[in-house]
């Protein structure tokens, strides 16, 4: 809806349900016949999968001129890989291939776990990568460099000082995340002084138990830090990395993730984090819908706007790589 209002235009009817034996029902109400169509999914769940897949077939035998699959979650691209000597799925490629059986055109993605699942896709169906990070910076830019300056004694004609920042990957495989979350920053603040940090988990086994250990590589005492990371579920990763930061002496802790997996309701995460002392407040996007009310110290940042002008850019068959670069972007709708 939002991304709707944002484009000046309508929602499409559609109606998801199921019939009473189970099985998914989808009827597009609205004619489609020539048109370009983007659909827009997070694949959470099974349910929604399927949902997204007869949707497309739906489309498809509505003649509809082409079909844009939005994904703002791509479920299942952890299982990117075969694990060593056990017998299951590479999901992500098996995700893709489905899409592409059911005739997509063209994907839009977010922050894919592993950036080489667009590689799942074969060439004819070009997927397009979105990186909301530099969405994230200009939120902590407006929050840590300058949510202050109302307060500042007007009298005070003393320039002031930018606040000492780390970037912290949450653990090594989030290094080009936060390096490019870094170089965003920088770009907003004009600051020299934003380093890169890491946190490092070893795991130590012995005959009795198994224990984690998180060792912070880099510069974080005295400063605040932004630890950066893609998906958080059951937050145990994300909490080490905090406690870890935390202990090492930051002066303040954030964090940012793009996609908060807390839709289901037994998931105690939010809670979780709401009572971690060490953490200022944490930022997801609503790449996930979370039909519950999140605690205090968890924020959501909207992606519409990143979305809708991914729209409008490939409706008019524009670049969609350098939408994120750091100006202040212009009015567009639709309409050719």
């Amino acid at each position: 809806k939002e991304m709707a209002l944002l484009l000046d235009t309508n929602l499409n009817a559609i109606n998801v349900g199921a019939f009473n034996d189970g099985e998914t029902s989808v009827k597009v109400e609205d004619r489609v016949r020539g048109k370009d169509v983007f659909l827009v999914c997070s694949t959470t769940s099974t349910d929604a999968v399927m949902q997204l897949l007869l949707t497309v077939s739906a489309l498809q035998r509505s003649s509809a001129k082409r079909i844009c699959v939005v994904i703002p979650y791509y479920g299942y691209s952890r299982q990117d890989r075969r694990t060593m000597d056990k017998r299951e799925p590479i999901a992500a490629a098996d995700m893709a291939k489905m899409l592409e059986e059911m005739g997509v055109d063209s994907v839009i993605c977010v922050d894919l776990h592993n950036p080489l699942v667009k590689g799942f896709f074969s060439p004819i169906v070009p997927v397009d990568h979105l990186m909301p990070g530099p969405v994230a910076a200009a939120y902590f830019y407006e929050e840590l460099f300058t949510g202050d300056e109302e307060d500042m004694d007007k009298s005070d004609q003393q320039p002031k000082e930018d606040p000492k920042i780390t970037i912290v990957a949450a653990h090594e495989n989030q290094v080009f995340r936060a390096n490019g979350f870094r170089s965003a920053l920088k770009k907003l603040s004009g600051s020299s002084d934003i380093r890169v940090a890491l946190v490092s988990t070893s795991t130590d086994v012995n005959v009795h138990n198994k224990t984690k250990t998180s060792t912070v590589v880099g510069d974080v005492e005295g400063r605040k830090c932004i630890i950066v990371d893609d998906i958080i579920n059951t937050g145990s990763t994300l909490k080490g990395a905090i406690d870890a930061v935390h202990k090492s002496g930051a002066s303040e802790v954030y964090a940012w993730a793009t996609h908060g997996v807390f839709h289901n309701p037994e998931n105690n995460a939010p809670e979780m984090f709401q009572e971690i002392e060490g953490l200022k407040y944490m930022l997801i996007s609503n790449s996930v819908t979370n039909n519950r009310d999140l605690p205090p110290k968890i924020r959501t940042l909207s992606i519409a706007p990143l979305l809708s002008e991914a729209v409008v850019r490939s409706l008019h068959s524009e670049s969609i790589m350098t939408m994120l670069d750091v100006n202040k972007p212009k009015s567009r709708t639709l309409s050719k």
